[in-house]
């Protein structure tokens, strides 16, 4: 997630600068000087809409980041623990931008506390720790229910469901589910990091396996990369959970969380995969300092 820089504040102001002399130099030469006037609104209305979320987050990024939220990252998330000082301060950053822009509610007694929170939140630092420019869609909600729930999402202690996302509604999230995920109860499973990956996976509500942001000319080679894993899956021959087979969309959300559960696995038993996704992520999370690619 990106912070506004100096410069992209002087890119948005020369924009607006660029509006005003538009307006003014249209006017004059309508001979229309009263409408020259508009350039105030204008000018007023762009610099709002242009400027409001950057300095938001760049005022966000300036704020100490809470001990309480730090001691949490440090106890749960290994990926936290493994950055270096600086990879730590853009993670905090991270977690803090996706706190002010999403929406966390409790459901059925399920508490929504700091702790829900900001390994919800870590989910979300993980997948972009190496594209910062990379976005979740803004202003979604995130349902922590307490347990399980099942396909009409009624509460369920032992499922079938612990995770489900919505193209254009909220993301739920069972918080045993959440916590069991960060704490390696839950083998390679998370279901922060595989519910967010359907989002990154998602065109026009609608997720198919094939992420958003993949170039067009490494569509095939993932498309054919895909169904040999999906078929290994099939056989029993993948370390990846089952229900990676279940449809294209599910593996690449498997697939994700098992590369940051258990990436060195996957290096292993899946070097081809394991490239791919370390490509598309631009991380290196086998390495020892889990950081971006190439780290040692």
């Amino acid at each position: 997630m990106r912070a506004i820089a100096g410069a992209d504040i002087f890119l948005h102001a020369a924009c607006a600068a660029l509006v005003a002399f538009a307006i003014v130099v249209l006017a004059t030469e309508a001979l229309h000087a009263a409408w020259a006037l508009l350039a105030v609104p204008a000018v007023a209305l762009y610099a709002a809409a242009a400027l409001h979320r950057p300095l938001r987050r760049r005022r966000l990024a300036r704020r100490p980041f809470p001990a309480a939220w730090r001691d949490i990252l440090s106890r749960d998330v290994s990926f936290y623990r493994r950055l270096d000082g600086e990879g730590r301060r853009r993670f905090e950053r991270d977690v803090r931008i996706f706190l002010s822009e999403w929406t966390i509610e409790g459901v059925g007694g399920a508490a929504a506390d700091d702790e829900a929170r900001v390994l919800i939140a870590a989910a979300a630092a993980v997948l972009v720790h190496g594209r910062p420019d990379w976005e979740l869609p803004r202003g979604r909600t995130v349902l922590v229910y307490p347990e399980g729930f099942d396909e009409r999402f009624r509460f369920r202690p032992s499922g079938p469901l612990i995770g489900e996302v919505h193209g254009q509604g909220p993301v739920i999230i069972s918080r045993r589910g959440l916590l069991d995920g960060w704490r390696g109860a839950g083998g390679a499973v998370n279901v922060a990091i595989h519910e967010f990956a359907h989002l990154l996976d998602m065109r026009a509500a609608r997720a198919d396996g094939v992420p958003a942001m993949l170039q067009l000319r490494s569509v095939g080679p993932w498309l054919d990369l895909m169904e040999r894993e999906m078929e290994r899956v099939r056989r029993g021959r993948s370390i990846l959970d089952p229900y990676a087979a279940e449809n294209e969309a599910e593996f690449f959300a498997v697939a994700v969380e098992t590369f940051f559960a258990r990436p060195r696995a996957m290096r292993d038993r899946h070097p081809e995969l394991y490239g791919a996704l370390a490509r598309l992520f631009n991380q290196d999370p086998a390495s020892s300092a889990g950081g971006k690619r190439g780290a040692t």
